[in-house]
């Protein structure tokens, strides 16, 4: 088996890569922080579209319940966003953290538009 040399060459290259990676999905994150706004704004228009919202804000009738829990979820989509977009490199507990938060906040987000979606 071969054994893998470590130069600092080598060394140098994986801090350039891992900085390249970490600049990449920092972009990643501005853009799905950036596409919040657009995708709540047209779940809601879609939603005040249908004849069940419009009969619940015209008249009251047929009015969806709200869950407790769902106030967090545009919450939580929006902090970690921000902390994906945010967080100083050399804060991050470990190389792939801000991928995590970059999923985290893709999860929220999708959350929040499905429980937007489901009063339709």
């Amino acid at each position: 088996m071969g054994r893998m040399e470590t130069t600092p060459a080598s060394a140098e290259q994986r801090t350039a890569d891992t900085q390249r990676a970490d600049r990449n999905i920092r972009t990643a994150s501005w853009f799905a922080l950036g596409m919040l706004v657009p995708v709540l704004i047209g779940c809601v228009l879609f939603v005040l579209s249908t004849p069940r919202a419009s009969g619940c804000v015209t008249y009251g009738e047929d009015c969806a319940t709200v869950p407790d829990w769902s106030p967090w979820c545009p919450v939580a989509a929006v902090v970690l966003g921000i902390a994906a977009v945010a967080w100083p490199r050399k804060w991050l507990p470990f190389a792939s953290a801000r991928g995590w938060l970059l999923g985290l906040h893709i999860v929220a987000q999708f959350m929040t538009a499905s429980l937007i979606l489901s009063y339709a």
